[in-house]
């Protein structure tokens, strides 16, 4: 049975528990195990030992009254209404890396919401009140960030991490976000490998820094193959009509690349109605994760966020701002995403290439 240490654990000691190096778990605890490629698995295991051994690195907790040391209370913001989640949410793999890693650095959470306004963004200033300050520090994340509260918070200065890229005019922030460009050029890598040549593209309306990072990685992998860039198709799912699937085939269109869970939804079934199949037919790939795995009972090549380890690398930035505010932190961080094109891509049929 594994002798629980109340205080002074080393991360020797978690090395021994987890059976890994020192320096795996050093990684791990500062929230770069995907960095160097530390698998899911190991990196749960280091993170599960660490909090067996209850181990609190130091800096990470600040003095309360009477010379004791109070952990730090974090504070997690949404901009949109997620909690409570599934782990078939997008969002759980988030929330649980936010939690895994206080628990390891000895930080309190607290969960904070607020009334919508009229387009349905939860508001962190109400009355010119940040209703954040509670917390020493806050992580914020949510698709529909307003990025007017982004920026009178780094004005306020208010240390936060944004969980995923976003970039503010006139302000800085510090974000920890996936490496959508370099991950989308890597599968627009493979599809040529497999013999694609024409590609269509559907993508959300809005345009976000992640859904841009996507478009401009397809968009130069395929112009550094000297391939052509379709137009793509930037529409809301109720929008895209069946026409767009019968000029990309007339096209000679072998590879679409979707944006959304949504509109793959859409495309799956205009491609369902057209009597043709996937992958034999059509190569389709989603570029994001879907945790559900409900779009026409299967599973689809796709992109995946590492969205645990953006978590737990947020924290560890916040963490770090709080107790060395001068310090030369990295502020500004992409986490290297993953890929697989099983299911539903192959390579072009004969004559279609």
């Amino acid at each position: 049975m594994t002798k629980q240490r109340s205080r002074g654990s080393r991360q020797a000691d978690i090395a021994r528990e987890a059976g890994v190096s020192q320096s795996t778990v050093s990684m791990v605890l500062s929230g770069a195990g995907d960095l160097g490629r530390i698998s899911a698995d190991t990196q749960r295991r280091v993170l599960s030992a660490a909090r067996r051994l209850r181990y609190t690195p130091s800096g990470t907790q600040r003095p309360a009254p009477g010379g004791r040391q109070a952990p730090l209370l974090l504070g997690v913001h949404t901009f949109e209404p997620i909690f409570p989640t599934s782990a078939r949410d997008y969002y759980f793999e988030f929330l649980q890396g936010i939690e895994e890693q206080a628990a390891v650095d000895g930080c309190n959470l607290v969960l904070f919401t607020a009334a919508q306004d009229e387009a349905g963004v939860r508001r962190i200033y109400r009355g010119g009140f940040n209703g954040l300050r509670q917390a020493a520090g806050s992580l914020l994340l949510g698709h529909h960030a307003h990025r007017d509260d982004l920026a009178r918070l780094a004005t306020d200065d208010h240390p936060f991490v944004y969980i995923g890229h976003r970039e503010v005019p006139g302000a800085e922030i510090c974000y920890v976000g996936g490496d959508y460009r370099a991950a989308t050029g890597r599968m627009v890598d493979d599809l040529v490998a497999m013999g694609h040549r024409r590609f269509g593209y559907l993508g959300e309306i809005v345009r976000y820094e992640p859904q841009v990072d996507r478009w401009e990685g397809f968009a130069a992998a395929l112009e550094r193959f000297g391939l052509p860039v379709p137009a793509p198709a930037f529409a809301r799912p109720e929008e895209l009509t069946a026409q767009w699937l019968d000029e990309a085939l007339s096209a000679g269109t072998t590879a679409v690349l979707v944006e959304s869970v949504s509109l793959l939804r859409v495309l799956a079934a205009m491609i369902a109605l057209r009597g043709l199949t996937v992958p034999h037919d059509l190569s389709v790939v989603l570029l994001v994760d879907d945790p559900g795995g409900d779009v026409g009972g299967r599973s689809w090549a796709s992109l995946h966020t590492p969205r645990n380890a953006m978590g737990r690398r947020a924290v560890r930035l916040l963490t770090a701002q709080l107790t060395d505010p001068a310090g030369e932190h990295e502020r500004q961080i992409l986490l290297p995403c993953t890929h697989t094109l099983d299911e539903t891509t192959a390579p072009p049929r004969q004559g279609r290439a």
